[in-house]
């Protein structure tokens, strides 16, 4: 995870150049939801006048972005609008995505054939969910990179001796609080095997019931892949666990990785008339993070075009998505307490609460002083946290202030 954090930091930082952000913008307007085609089609002529090398680069940079733009094309009927170069590669990576998809299928179809003998539940999480029949329009519209399976915590055990019993090691693993999540990849390496246990990620110590709809198990829905038993995750929980797992567990995905929320948009806008966005928005009030989910669907609206449902339209605060600004502004030194501060400011009522939340989650194990060193070890984590308090108190003011100039800019504009 590391890694990709990292990664994301680094693509963020690079948005600050005007280049980077012009290329960055026309692969987002080509990736428009909206039915208005025109956006779409004006940004694919913008398209064929950039450098390309600077559109190769953006390319390489986010590797889902061509076999995904190529389908949300074909998918409008636009791909003729294409220069016919351009267009072969893109199709090209997209049938390889088709190809990689087939298989990932097929390896799924395989554990879940031997989950079953076993009477063994699983919930596919994730990407791998696409190959329900519920799903299946937008199978080849995910790339996926491994597959997500959960199970419950007594079934662990018996699961992972399943997978080592059809030659997958274990790669690593992780606990939080009683929870488990192994990782397990096979002779070829190709296809990793992510076993849950529980819904977490350690490296930013958060549980996904803390703060979304908790009745995960109670809630999934019977399905079936390859006519093997499987469950998925409700409606409601594919949106609140991609929105958790790219915004919260990965921190800046969501804003720095247009594939990934594109795909929180294409959920939102599959499940607009499932859904009871009213009744899902009372939950989420009750564990904190309704604000959080608007921000971010409106952020979609205004970045992707997607169309809210009414409930999400009329929840708009305009200063929340400039909170989620203020992290793709924010420089180098705070980029990530302003990544933290916006998930407090976003999920908290008041500011000792945030200050105290981005202290946690930047503080998880607090440095203790040896014994045979306690005196030098205590002045240094004194002196540790004190530049770490420093530095959230600069970012929750940093972000504060771009909700509050947005405001003031939006009052000024029902002014005028």
């Amino acid at each position: 995870m590391q890694s990709i954090d990292a990664s994301n930091a680094s693509r963020v930082r690079r948005m600050s150049t005007d280049k980077t952000l012009v290329v960055y913008r026309v692969f987002r307007n080509c990736l428009h939801l909206g039915h208005d085609t025109s956006v779409i089609e004006e940004s694919l002529r913008e398209l064929q006048c950039l450098d390309a090398t600077d559109v190769k680069k953006h390319l390489d940079s986010e590797s889902q972005l061509a076999p995904l733009l190529f389908w949300h094309l074909k998918r409008r009927g636009l791909t003729r609008l294409l220069e016919p170069t351009f267009a072969a590669d893109l199709e090209y990576k997209y049938r390889q995505n088709v190809a990689r998809n087939f298989l990932f299928e097929r390896r799924l179809e395989e554990i879940l054939k031997d989950f079953s003998r076993q009477r063994l539940e699983v919930v596919v999480l994730k990407g791998a969910s696409v190959f329900v029949q519920r799903l299946s329009a937008f199978r080849d519209a995910f790339v996926l990179s491994d597959i997500d399976l959960m199970v419950s915590p007594e079934d662990l055990g018996r699961a992972a001796d399943i997978l080592t019993s059809k030659g997958y090691f274990i790669v690593s693993s992780e606990a939080m609080d009683g929870g488990l999540k192994r990782t397990f990849v096979g002779t070829d390496r190709a296809m990793p095997v992510d076993l849950h246990a529980a819904l977490f990620w350690g490296e930013v110590r958060f549980k996904y019931p803390d703060s979304f709809p908790s009745e995960v198990w109670q809630s999934s829905i019977s399905e079936s892949i390859g006519g093997y038993p499987v469950r998925i995750l409700s409606p409601e929980d594919q949106i609140c666990f991609r929105l958790a797992h790219d915004a919260i567990g990965h921190r800046t995905l969501l804003l720095s990785n247009t594939c990934r929320l594109y795909y929180l948009c294409l959920l939102i806008d599959f499940y607009r008339d499932s859904i009871n966005w009213a009744q899902l928005l009372q939950k989420l009030k009750a564990k904190g993070s309704d604000r959080l989910l608007a921000a971010y669907a409106h952020y979609g609206k205004r970045e992707l075009g997607l169309t809210l449902p009414r409930e999400l339209e009329e929840f708009h605060r305009g200063a929340d998505v400039a909170y989620l600004d203020a992290v793709t502004d924010a420089s180098y030194r705070i980029a990530d307490y302003s990544y933290r501060a916006s998930v407090a400011t976003l999920t908290t009522p008041n500011l000792p609460k945030r200050l105290k939340q981005v202290y946690r989650s930047a503080v998880r194990d607090c440095l203790r002083p040896r014994r045979d060193k306690q005196t030098a070890g205590a002045l240094k984590d004194i002196t540790f946290k004190f530049k770490v308090a420093c530095l959230q108190s600069v970012a929750v003011l940093y972000v504060t202030v771009h909700g509050l100039r947005h405001s003031v800019s939006e009052g000024k504009g029902h002014d005028e």
